[in-house]
Parts: structure tokens; C-alpha cells; sequence
């Protein structure tokens, strides 16, 4: 009985990490574009599916020790324990592999993304420093047809004068 729940979780959350793993492919192509407002609804469908995976894994946790108390095993335990100690029956052990392989391209697609996402916000750094550079140096056209450089003053205005 616990078996059969526990693969019904298992499924579930496998569809979730492999469509969280296809929001990250959709991601990574967004970043390369530098479309911002994609970004910004993925995010959000990010956030959205976060929570549901949240949700599946207590729930995981749960029906895990359950089957663990069923099979004799301790109640923490973990998934992989659980299916070694069923090997033989159910679709656990598949399960688990096939989640295994989703988490890890889950894991590796998310790095790239983070390499992506440093390297644009340090360019987008270096881009607004070096403009601000320019903006902020105080410089005149003179006379003479070039430009001067005027140094910066500041008044300060005295009330009871």
C-alpha cells in the first residue's frame, strides 16, 4: 500500500523537476537574449513551481518513513536506502534513478545560469561605472575651441547673513 503511494509521489515529483529543468533551458535562452521582461515571468513561474516541489517533498518525506517503518527500516532513512531494500519490486528504485539524472541536469543548468547572470550584471557594471565616469567629469568648452576643465565648487549659503 505504502509502495504504490510513495511511487505516486515519486512520479509527481519527477514531472515537477523535469519541468522545472525545461524552465531553466527556457532561461538560459532568455538570458542570452538579455530579454529582461522573459526573465521576469519566468522568475515568477519559478517561484511559483519551487513552492509545489516544497510541497511534494514533505509530503515525500513522509510517505518515505512510512514505508521505511512498513520494511522494518528506521523512519529517516532515505529515499535511495528505501529502494535498495525493495529493489526487487515496484518502480522505486526507477523512480529514484530517473530523479537522480533530472536533479543533476536540474543542478547543472541552474549553474550556467549563474555564470550567465554574473558575468551580464558585471558587464552591465563596468558598462554604468564607465558612463558614469564620463558624466560626472566636469568639463567646459572654452573659448579656444576645446574643452577646459572647471573644477567643481560648492556654496554653502549662510541663513543670518
Amino acid at each position: 500500500m505504502e509502495t504504490k503511494s510513495l511511487e505516486e509521489t515519486l512520479s509527481s515529483q519527477l514531472e515537477l523537476f523535469e519541468e522545472l529543468h525545461c524552465l531553466l533551458e527556457q532561461e538560459t535562452g532568455e538570458l542570452a537574449k538579455m530579454n529582461l521582461e522573459a526573465m521576469a515571468e519566468i522568475n515568477r513561474h519559478k517561484d511559483e513551481l519551487s513552492e509545489r516541489i516544497e510541497t511534494y517533498s514533505i509530503s515525500l518525506r513522509q510517505k518515505i518513513a512510512a514505508l521505511a517503518s512498513e520494511l522494518g527500516l528506521a523512519s529517516d532513512v532515505t529515499l535511495g536506502v528505501v529502494a535498495k531494500a525493495i529493489s526487487k519490486k515496484g518502480d522505486i528504485p526507477r523512480l529514484r534513478q530517473k530523479l537522480v539524472v533530472v536533479a543533476q541536469r536540474v543542478q547543472e543548468t541552474n549553474a550556467v545560469n549563474s555564470t550567465i547572470s554574473e558575468r551580464f550584471i558585471r558587464t552591465a557594471d563596468m558598462a554604468l561605472g564607465f558612463l558614469g565616469s564620463v558624466v560626472n567629469r566636469p568639463k567646459v568648452y572654452g573659448a579656444t575651441g576645446g574643452f577646459l576643465q572647471r573644477s567643481s565648487v560648492s556654496v554653502m549659503f549662510n541663513r543670518e547673513a
